[in-house]
């Protein structure tokens, strides 16, 4: 096997390796041309982290598309390259092998909601045209020589075994979720070829934030507008509505997760930021004093009980106590200008309740990596890299970090088949 000249490499049998082996082998049977393509994969199971996405029910693309939706350097170059496969031409390859789609307001799925279905048919199909999987071949470096009669590509193993190639398409992954095979080792051989690689950092992914309260309103989920400042507080440089979660090591939820790219960079920088989460975003903060005091008039009983469907108990509890007030306080018993400004502090809680963000959940915790291969590096017609004629590169290791909703796969998809319809 080490001394064979294979004509296509592809390294990591994840979305973007599995999509590129079946795009590949689809177009040299099109063309009618011998083809030889093998799949390096660093785990013993392909394709793990698809079957995690989604909560296993695989949001693999999203009818809703946007340059905003793909984050970069270049993020207009991104949203060039999805449109060269977009999400309707994912939609059409899918339903050709076997994977109808459920939609759910512009979210799509596979029809049985089972991520491994999409894992499994993609990797049937590629192995059914010709393609070879191997597995638990950690890939630790790559050689380039352009002369070689052993092709233009030694790729060495863990194991010490060597792959000569032709062509070779990395879809290693990045750094996110390491206990999926995406370890970011590929980061270091190919700057250690020359390629531009910006730091790679987590996205998509908690944050955490310094709140003495944190055990107490741990598991609250509270729908609201989430905004992320830096520096001063009406410097407000992402903003997004949707449930956040808190846990007893800092927030999460879709609108932290799409936001957590930038307050991580922000903090690497050395800046201070914070979310300032407000709670009643269609009330005026007036409108919603009025409406607290209107609550509790001719009311007798606990305050907390009073208010008890305004918000979570637990938050409401934290939040009394930060007004001066207490969830147990009779209300009867209270003096009515302490009420009445205890009511108005809460008020301004609900609609700007603030918080500060000390750190991330790390590589660990996170969906996936932001950074990575400057995207200038490759041609964006054909994934090809421009300094190494034959090596293409698709999926997560490049500078394109998606939103929640289906587009890191669409990433994934859209790159993969434009690099393996193109070796």
């Amino acid at each position: 096997m080490a001394d064979f000249i294979h004509d296509n490499v592809i390294i990591g049998a994840g979305a973007a390796g599995l999509m590129a082996a079946y795009s590949a082998c689809k177009s040299c049977i099109s063309s009618v041309k011998k083809h030889d393509v093998i799949i390096l994969e660093g785990k013993d199971t392909v394709g793990k982290k698809i079957t995690a996405t989604g909560n296993g029910k695989c949001n693999f693309t999203n009818s809703y598309q946007a340059e905003a939706c793909y984050r970069s350097n270049d993020p207009q170059k991104a949203f060039g390259i999805v449109n060269k496969f977009d999400y309707h031409a994912v939609l059409e390859l899918f339903s050709s092998i076997g994977i109808i789609a459920r939609e759910r307001n512009g979210y799509y799925y596979p029809y049985g909601e089972q991520a491994k279905a999409v894992r499994d048919v993609l990797k049937s199909k590629a192995e059914s045209l010709g393609a070879v999987l191997v597995t638990e071949k950690r890939v630790t470096d790559i050689k380039y020589d352009k002369g070689s009669n052993k092709g233009q590509y030694t790729v060495i193993c863990s194991d010490n075994t060597k792959y000569f190639v032709h062509n070779l398409i990395i879809c290693a992954g990045g750094s996110a979720a390491p206990v999926f095979g995406t370890d970011g080792t590929m980061y270091g051989i190919l700057k250690d070829m020359g390629l531009k690689v910006i730091t790679p950092r987590p996205a998509l992914c908690g944050l955490k934030i310094d709140h003495k309260s944190l055990r107490v309103i741990d598991g609250v989920r509270l729908k609201c507008n989430c905004s992320l400042f830096t520096g001063d507080k009406k410097n407000i440089i992402y903003s997004e509505s949707g449930e956040i979660i808190f846990s007893k090591n800092g927030i999460s939820g879709i609108p932290v997760m799409n936001l957590s790219r930038f307050a991580i960079n922000e903090i690497s920088y050395g800046s201070k930021c914070g979310l300032i989460l407000d709670m009643f975003p269609e009330t005026g903060e007036n409108e919603l004093t009025d409406y607290l005091n209107s609550i509790i008039t001719d009311c007798k009983g606990k305050l907390g009980t009073a208010l008890s469907a305004i918000i979570n108990d637990k938050m409401l509890k934290v939040m009394l106590r930060e007004s001066g007030l207490d969830f147990d306080n009779d209300i009867g018993s209270l003096n009515p200008q302490n009420l009445k400004n205890g009511l108005k502090k809460l008020s301004a809680l609900l609609k700007g309740y603030t918080v500060s963000i000390t750190g991330d959940n790390g590589f660990e915790n996170a969906q996936t990596t932001q950074g990575g291969v400057d995207l200038k590096e490759i041609n964006e017609n054909t994934m090809e890299c421009k300094k190494y004629p034959g090596m293409y590169l698709a999926g997560e290791i490049l500078d394109v970090d998606g939103m929640c909703g289906g587009y890191n796969l669409q990433w994934a998809w859209s790159t993969g088949y434009i690099a393996g319809s193109n070796v």
